[in-house]
């Protein structure tokens, strides 16, 4: 993309918030995963008791932490002969930490900031940045934010209410995270934002070649520490031939646009409806031979508050071109070949190198479908409780599917019933999930096809508890 015409279009995006506008409006609150139970403030003038208090008309520095500590409990049953021939309480069940997560958020006068860090255990990725961005705020109507924000799509902050997420978020299009700059625009009830992301929230210097990250992105295949194409043993391939993770090349993103535009309608007393649609258009670039090509994503969404029901409605359709030449197609072609030799290869794999892509988070990659349309809802209702420390159970009903565009493909479905219980700064998620097709309920052996070819295509069933306080 000429950067002479990337940097126009950024700089377009920041002139637009000086625009005047009227009051900002009051939007839907964010799903409870997001709210800080209590926060910290303190002022930085305030700090050093011998200097002298500040002028009146000089901001101060206001900083709140927040953060979060969670422990899980998943029990699944596969009913294969791996399961039964080892011992799984920790593979497939058990009582585990989560993570442990420290922000801060904060503002100068019109400066603002946000800030989030993860820790996850060494297996999901270890230390990654959830995100972290600096802005200016030119009113309560326009601000920007520059570094690692969410991106504007679908509904926010999340398309799901239980712990496991919708399908949305393993495609890369719920409570997404990438680094560029972003403005938001909320006249009267429209909320307006647009953003160019120059990559995603890679961990290192070199185009990503990590996949300890929070949300899921096309990323290099290099750094996988196991197959996540199809591949030859060595012993049985010639030495020429590119088979596994080497019959892939490096593919990752970049120049991603995006423009989200929501109109909420006030219905008083009754609650609120808000509707929406979503666009974002960036490349993905092949680190092998510097070829580009294009990917693209388009939603509708809906979201209804009405008392303390919440239903949440999204349909996404999304397309990723890889960026490879008829060489890289044709050592992929023959990587398949050689592997339906393989006779533990039962039926073989017979699809195309651009039929997927590789996307990845939290240390593991996975093929996904390049061409996919989302169907993805929510429905929710808030139950005021006084019972000891319990203000609220919320229970919740999502479901979501996944349908491509290669002939022999299975869908991902998934149903999760659950509720949420608050007790001051304590959240816990209960869920029953079950689904064919999601990748925290799949054996590790198919994980990596879990979002292409979905090998066996059957319903499993997994119960899962998550216990985190929010501070």
């Amino acid at each position: 993309m000429n950067r002479y015409c990337t940097a126009v279009l950024t700089l377009l995006l920041a002139a637009g918030l000086a625009l005047p506008g009227s009051a900002l409006a009051d939007d839907p609150a964010p799903a409870d995963d997001s709210t800080n139970a209590t926060s910290l403030v303190a002022n930085a003038w305030e700090s050093d008791t011998d200097a002298a208090a500040p002028q009146q008309d000089e901001p101060t520095l206001d900083v709140s932490i927040n953060g979060s500590l969670r422990f899980n409990t998943l029990f699944r049953s596969y009913g294969t002969d791996f399961e039964e021939s080892n011992d799984r309480v920790l593979g497939d069940g058990g009582f585990t930490f989560d993570t442990f997560r420290i922000g801060a958020s904060g503002s100068y006068g019109g400066l603002i900031f946000d800030a989030e860090y993860a820790v996850y255990p060494e297996s999901f990725g270890g230390l990654f940045l959830h995100h972290g961005w600096v802005g200016y705020e030119f009113s309560d109507t326009r601000q920007v934010q520059v570094g690692v924000s969410q991106v504007p799509f679908g509904i926010q902050p999340y398309a799901s209410s239980s712990w496991f997420f919708n399908s949305t978020y393993y495609v890369g299009l719920e409570d997404d995270y990438d680094a560029g700059i972003k403005a938001m625009f909320t006249p009267g009830n429209w909320d307006i934002q647009g953003a160019y992301y120059m990559n995603a929230e890679q961990t290192d210097f070199f185009a990503g070649q990590d996949f300890s990250r929070y949300s899921y992105d096309v990323a290099p295949v290099s750094a996988a520490n196991y197959q996540v194409v199809p591949g030859q043993p060595a012993d049985e391939s010639p030495d020429d031939i590119p088979t596994g993770n080497s019959a892939r090349p490096d593919i990752t993103e970049e120049h991603q646009f995006n423009l989200k535009v929501g109109y909420t309608f006030d219905h008083g007393d009754l609650g609120s409806t808000k509707i929406g649609v979503s666009g974002q258009r960036g490349q993905l670039q092949n680190l092998n031979t510097g070829n580009t090509d294009w990917h693209a994503a388009y939603a509708a969404h809906f979201q209804g508050r009405y008392g303390g029901f919440e239903a949440k409605l999204q349909f996404a359709q999304q397309e990723l071109n890889a960026p490879l030449n008829d060489q890289e197609r044709a050592n992929f072609q023959t990587s398949q070949q050689l592997e339906n030799q393989d006779d533990d290869n039962v039926g073989g794999v017979n699809y195309a190198a651009d039929d997927f892509v590789v996307m990845g988070a939290y240390a593991f990659p996975q093929r996904v479908a390049a061409e996919h349309t989302v169907y993805s809802s929510s429905l929710a209702y808030r139950i005021p409780v006084n019972a000891g420390p319990i203000s609220q159970i919320k229970p919740y009903y999502d479901f979501s599917l996944v349908t491509k565009n290669v002939d022999g493909w299975n869908d991902n479905a998934t149903h999760d019933i659950g509720f949420l219980t608050t007790a001051g700064p304590l959240f816990v998620y209960t869920d029953l999930n079950i689904s064919k097709g999601h990748p925290f309920n799949h054996p590790a052996d198919n994980f990596a096809s879990v979002m292409a070819e979905n090998n066996d295509g059957e319903w499993r069933t997994a119960f899962n508890i998550n216990i985190g306080v929010y501070f």
